[in-house]
């Protein structure tokens, strides 16, 4: 009989959750209502930035975060391989170029060296990835930015109550201290979920404006915008530039709020789970364990294990072993710079990036997430634990 399939990552409701969905589906209004602002009210007095704007789609925050940098032909965006195609993508919706460099080999996330070796005059956008929710080395990063007037956009997808301390302060993910502005994605697989759904985070009043304008097809309403307010009416209103339906429902920011106030919890018993992992699996030369730096507190949004190079298997032979007994995990990711579009347009090879490519060919993504049964993560770690004894 087969077992319960455990997912590498999976969504979790409450009835609290369900209810204040609900509360809204019951109201006069469904979108472009209150909710909306008060959930990115309430993300930005989380992470500690100023302003917090809601989106509909981590994509979306992305995209609309590099349009209002800016971003434009003749401009170029750096970022990591490691990561989903959207973080290069939104450059190439705006006519910009993207420039990949080389992950850090133990963070796995954006290299400051690689960085200052490719930045350059028409670099407008940096967006390092918190990976796996490990923060990228912010602060290094934004004293290269500042060098050539780049734009640090944090790409945060992963990193939601992620903290990291830098000449004794400990610092969130998102609060936009070493960045100009973060993205958040609402994914279920994520922290917490909006079913899609993303945000933007800065400090900046007027990169916030310009965020909250795009994403309603460039359409603004202030009083101030015309000749004469006096004589306006409620249906005025102004394109002033050229903007997105990016805008989030009602509903969707009430679920988002509801789970908010269970983020913390959450990333308790996901640590909980990562430390019972890494105890069960130390034992193993076959295995790297995942890294965290001293001056870090992730959030694990993902469980990576590296198989090394001198198992007797591959990742390969683990990942289908694992789907042949009831489980589904993953591989984050197949470096960007290889997938057909970018190796057809821009000449990319295998062997350009070599530690990103190296860490694509060993990795696996194991399950995660918060409603894992102790009985569930035991099975994991039994079972990887007995797969590997049994090889010659």
């Amino acid at each position: 009989m087969n077992r319960k399939t455990l997912q590498y990552g999976q969504h979790s409701l409450t009835e609290a959750d369900i209810n204040a969905v609900v509360e809204v589906l019951r109201s006069e209004v469904i979108t472009q209502g209150r909710t909306v602002e008060r959930f990115g009210a309430a993300l930005a007095k989380y992470v500690g930035s100023r302003y917090g704007t809601a989106v509909s789609s981590g994509s979306a925050a992305l995209h609309i975060g590099v349009a209002a940098a800016g971003i434009a032909p003749g401009d170029e965006l750096i970022t990591t391989p490691i990561t989903f195609c959207a973080t290069a993508n939104v450059a190439l919706y705006q006519g910009a170029t993207v420039r990949f460099v080389d992950i850090d080999p133990d963070t796995l996330t954006l290299d400051p060296n690689a960085l200052e070796d490719a930045i350059g005059e028409h670099t407008k956008v940096i967006a390092p990835v918190d990976f796996r929710g490990h923060p990228a080395d912010l602060p290094r990063i934004q004293r290269i930015a500042k060098t050539v007037g780049a734009v640090v956009l944090e790409d945060g997808s992963h990193s939601i109550g992620s903290t990291y301390t830098y000449n004794g302060s400990e610092y969130r993910a998102g609060d936009c201290a070493h960045a100009d502005m973060c993205t958040f994605s609402f994914h279920p697989v994520k922290h917490i979920t909006t079913g899609e759904g993303g945000a933007v985070t800065t400090n900046d009043p007027e990169l916030h404006r310009k965020i909250d304008v795009l994403r309603k097809h460039g359409i603004d309403r202030r009083a101030e915008m015309f000749s004469d307010p006096e004589r306006i009416g409620p249906w005025f209103y102004e394109m002033e530039e050229l903007g997105f339906n990016y805008r989030l429902t009602d509903f969707q920011a009430a679920l988002g709020l509801s789970q908010l106030k269970r983020l913390d919890a959450i990333k308790v018993r996901r640590r909980e789970i990562v430390e019972f992992y890494n105890e069960r699996f130390a034992e193993f030369p076959e295995l790297i364990l995942p890294f965290e730096a001293p001056n870090v507190r992730s959030n694990f949004h993902l469980y990576v294990l590296q198989v090394s190079d001198n198992a007797p298997f591959d990742r390969y032979e683990l990942f289908e072993h694992l789907r042949a007994i009831d489980y589904r995990p993953m591989v984050h990711y197949i470096p960007v710079h290889l997938l057909k579009y970018y190796r057809n347009r821009f000449g990319y090879q295998p062997g350009d990036f070599p530690v990103a490519e190296r860490y694509y060919s060993r990795a696996i993504s194991l399950p995660l997430y918060d409603t894992l049964t102790d009985a569930d993560v035991e099975r994991v770690a039994t079972d990887i634990r007995a797969f590997i004894r049994k090889q010659p």
